[in-house]
């Protein structure tokens, strides 16, 4: 019995020393609390709208500091949100709608520019055949690629199931999207 107690001895000694020594090493002792609520001298430091973004250490604010529906697309810059153009392709090529971008045409069977508002130069792009109509797009292989004339437009390839550049059907199209 002697040597359990000696045993126990020995890890109290232990733990009570690894204790001071966090307590020496750390600078003391902390707790959580709660955070202040409104209209608390705490919370109220700053005056109403007195913070601005001079004021705002980056990196510092994160989506929970920011009320839900205040911050919009006219808020971000224009490359955060995402570019993209549906297509109906064919000989009547027209662009149906889209978002920051200008334009569509066909240059040639098989072969579409599409015009952006800014460059997409930098971004990467991701084109797919789809349906227009209510029914299923026919079996087709779409490429994608920069032009090398003009930064803000992209030139889109598509192909029958032959590998043969080729129109899509006249109620198939495509859709573009830019991400940077």
């Amino acid at each position: 019995m002697p040597k359990l107690r000696s045993v126990g001895t020995q890890l109290l000694t232990a733990a009570a020393g690894g204790a001071v020594a966090v307590l020496l090493v750390g600078g003391g002792l902390a707790s959580a609390q709660e955070a202040p609520e409104v209209g608390s001298a705490v919370a109220e430091l700053a005056a109403a709208n007195s913070v601005n973004s001079a004021a705002i250490i980056n990196g510092s604010v994160t989506g929970t500091d920011i009320a839900n529906g205040t911050v919009g697309r006219q808020d971000l810059k224009a490359n955060v949100v995402a570019r993209w153009a549906k297509v109906n392709a064919g000989i009547a090529t027209a662009l149906i709608r889209g978002r920051g971008v200008e334009s569509a045409f066909r240059a040639s069977a098989g072969v579409y520019r599409v015009a952006f508002t800014n460059s997409v130069a930098n971004c990467g792009w991701t084109a797919t055949i789809n349906d227009n109509a209510n029914g299923t797009a026919a079996p087709f292989q779409i490429t994608v690629e920069t032009s090398a004339d003009a930064p803000t437009d992209l030139i889109v390839r598509t192909f029958n199931s032959a590998g043969t550049p080729s129109d899509t059907g006249e109620t198939d199209g495509f859709t573009v999207t830019v991400d940077c």
